[in-house]
């Protein structure tokens, strides 16, 4: 089992500390590991250390600048921490170039909601369940 996969099954089990102890030390040994990097940031957003999750994501772009997952999760914290313009930005910049994304564009469709933006956000529920029509949560996120 490789130092990631022991960090990551901790996480599982929901020993948050522990694992971002161990992706501490995979850092120490190699400060541009990815997955360490963007699994040290998740694993702080489920502590509410919001300021250095960030920090990890950061990092992890100034190493990958496109890196789908840390950019998705990025959009996530700016969301949970109620940054509503900065995660609409991320996603804005993301669907020019693939606008299909279907996780973004799930992301952008709460945050317009949250912003009431209704109008927009039925907009995409509707793009998401013409690929996806049984999609339970996003027929929830319809607003009629």
């Amino acid at each position: 089992m490789t130092e990631v996969d022991f960090a990551n099954n901790l996480f599982l089990e929901n020993k948050f500390s522990q694992a971002i102890d161990e992706y501490a030390k995979i850092l120490e040994n190699d400060p541009r590991n990815l997955t360490a990097l963007n699994n040290m940031g998740y694993t702080l957003t489920k502590l509410k250390k919001f300021d250095l999750a960030l920090e990890c994501y950061e990092k992890s772009l100034e190493i990958k600048t496109d890196d789908r997952i840390v950019l998705v999760n990025k959009i996530s914290l700016f969301r949970k921490t109620g940054k509503f313009e900065n995660a609409l930005k991320l996603c804005n910049d993301i669907l020019r170039n693939q606008p299909d994304e279907t996780i973004v564009l799930y992301h952008k469709l709460r945050i317009l909601k949250k912003l009431n933006r209704f109008e927009e956000s039925n907009k995409i529920c509707k793009k998401i369940l013409q690929v996806y029509p049984s999609n339970i949560e996003v027929q929830n996120e319809f607003i009629k």
